[in-house]
């Protein structure tokens, strides 16, 4: 490529950063609520004493702010950071990161200190994933355009930066990872004709050093590792027919496990034996849920991805790749020396890593609706170019083959697979072979009107885009938020009184309404444990009271809650405000 063709191709894809990140900041501003474990994101990295909920005291506004803002004495305190994660299930590297920067805005609770770290790594997500489409599609600068673009404008990539967790930062490593192997294998063996070319020395210090950080930023990344790392070592036997790369290679990665454990003990009771571990394990080896699970994940990629053109895409794909077979050929990149082997690896090893992560994660991850998006984040954007690339150049291979014809044997017997294929495989594959050749003409049809189809393939992802925004919103906005702090702030400034109740055991959950609860001077915590009426002065003789009852699988319990704090205060009158996750807001007025 010409000094003057990579300006060109830079200032290009600086254009598409800068509409991608613009578009990412657009979607912060519209954030108006958090998540809970958002709110856990806060309390874990800048934790002052805990919530220790007392049965019958009130907790002024400053006591519980502190719990979600760095004060001015407790900047970068790494150690209670790290001591804080371990009795939770995950590794402390992204809550240093987010600590470090609450840290230099000692004092502040804001959405921004969270988003900020996100954009930080989107931005460097959305340049590894060029980057990557860029080496695996052969340097196909357009390839690695497109797919930038449709994922970045997906609404699962802005559900990623608008949730302040480390997934952001997660699909970070993996991206590196992914560009590291690939590195790897493409590294000519014995050459130094490219210019950017490391030493594999050197590409087994980066690995180990993204293993590193990676690990110990969510666990997450050792399943993308496995399949990536599973897939390397078999290339470096085929390509070397010796053990020594191999070796290297583990012994690089195994010193960055010992350091990641060194630094951080608890992470294999975290894994094996912590709640979460045990549940990710169970849920691994339970073969019965496999179909609804995959399905699951499957369809919120389809939505929030795709714009429910996922199946369409892998018909064609799949299609393509039965009447390449047939037609009995494949033919190179045009204009592009390329080693078939050198960048065909490449493309079934992500492919391979890629499937192995989504397939893990689809049976271990939590099942949570929409917001489970964040754990198949990673990959994404790996997706969208295993999909968009072998859909293009399965079709140029198929254009190419259109006026060759097969050669077939008189003699030739089906395959041992094929004829070990049950027979709804067989008529699947009948299928596929008929929609392959209902393609003949439209070969025809894109070899005189070539422009036009990459205008129409354009087209076609742009209404990707365009369809998920139809179908489906960003997730972890939370507009109504906004007039929930509205409201609180207006009680505030009319002293109403508020009390919330909450389950023995439960009373983590007080941060699940962080927001809304840091609008009063001070909240009364009673226990549901009790239903006696409360005898609190400022409760007993107050005119109206807001109140934050658990909700109940048992209406009566919840039943029994609002009569008990209406009799407290003489209330006739309750009105529900809100339901929450784990609660609902009562404002309660006396005649």
């Amino acid at each position: 490529m010409s000094k003057k063709m990579d300006k060109k191709y830079l200032i290009g894809f600086g254009v598409i950063w800068v509409v991608l990140m613009a578009s990412a900041f657009y979607f912060c501003t519209l954030k108006q609520g958090f998540h809970e474990d958002e709110f856990y994101t806060y309390y874990s990295t800048a934790r002052t004493n805990g919530f220790y909920v007392e049965d019958g005291k009130w907790m002024e506004q400053e006591t519980y702010r502190n719990e979600f803002v760095v004060l001015p004495g407790e900047r970068f305190q790494y150690g209670l950071v790290k001591q804080v994660q371990s009795w939770d299930v995950h590794p402390p590297m992204y809550y240093w990161v987010f600590h470090t920067v609450a840290s230099l805005v000692p004092g502040v609770f804001s959405k921004w200190i969270g988003l900020s770290v996100n954009l930080f790594f989107h931005g460097i997500n959305l340049i590894l994933l060029t980057y990557l489409s860029y080496l695996v599609s052969g340097r196909d600068v357009k390839m690695a355009y497109l797919v930038t673009l449709v994922f970045g404008l997906s609404p699962a990539s802005m559900s990623g930066v608008v949730f302040i967790r480390m997934y952001e930062m997660l699909t970070t490593f993996v991206l590196l990872c992914a560009v590291l192997h690939i590195r790897a294998v493409q590294r000519p063996k014995g050459e130094t004709e490219w210019e950017e070319d490391l030493s594999f020395a050197k590409l087994l210090v980066l690995m180990a050093v993204v293993t590193y950080v990676g690990f110990l930023t969510q666990y997450y990344y050792f399943i993308f590792l496995f399949y990536m790392a599973l897939a390397f070592c078999v290339y470096l036997l085929w390509r070397d027919r010796n053990l020594y790369s191999c070796l290297w290679y583990g012994f690089s990665q195994a010193v960055a496990f010992i350091l990641a454990y060194l630094t951080y003990p608890s992470c294999l009771g975290q894994m094996f034996r912590g709640q979460r571990g045990a549940q990710a394990t169970e849920n691994f080896f339970d073969i019965s849920n496999t179909f609804e699970r995959v399905w699951f994940f499957l369809d919120l990629m389809n939505s929030y991805v795709f714009g429910y053109l996922f199946f369409v895409i892998l018909i064609v794909v799949v299609s393509l790749a039965v009447r390449v077979r047939r037609r009995g050929g494949v033919t190179a990149k045009e204009g592009v020396k390329q080693d078939g082997l050198r960048f065909g690896i490449t493309f079934w090893m992500l492919l391979f890593a890629a499937a192995g992560y989504f397939l893990t994660v689809s049976k271990t991850a939590l099942l949570l609706g929409e917001t489970s998006n964040r754990y198949q984040l990673p990959v994404y954007g790996i997706v969208v170019f295993l999909l968009l690339f072998g859909c293009r150049t399965l079709w140029r291979q198929a254009v190419a083959l259109i006026n060759v014809k097969p050669i077939i044997k008189a003699d030739k017997k089906p395959g041992i697979l094929y004829r070990l294929c049950p027979s709804a495989v067989k008529v699947l594959l009948f299928i596929f072979e008929l929609i392959g050749d209902l393609w003949g003409w439209i070969f025809t049809l894109a070899i005189k009107q070539k422009k036009y189809m990459e205008k129409l393939a354009l087209l076609f992802c742009a209404a990707a885009v365009v369809m998920a925004y139809l179908r489906v919103d960003v997730v972890f906005l939370y507009p109504r938020a906004r007039e929930e702090v509205a409201l609180a702030r207006e009680q505030a400034a009319e002293d109403i009184p508020v009390v919330y109740v909450y389950k023995p055991g439960e009373e983590w959950c007080v941060w699940a309404v962080a927001d809304v609860l840091m609008e009063y001077d001070r909240v009364y915590f009673v226990s549901a444990e009790s239903e006696d009426v409360i005898t609190e002065p400022a409760i007993a003789n107050a005119d109206a009271l807001v109140a934050y009852l658990p909700l109940y699988d048992d209406v009566k319990d919840e039943e029994a809650q609002n009569m008990r704090i209406a009799a407290s205060c003489g209330a006739s009158e309750a009105e529900l405000q809100y339901l929450y996750k784990y609660c609902g807001s009562w404002c309660l007025t006396v005649p």
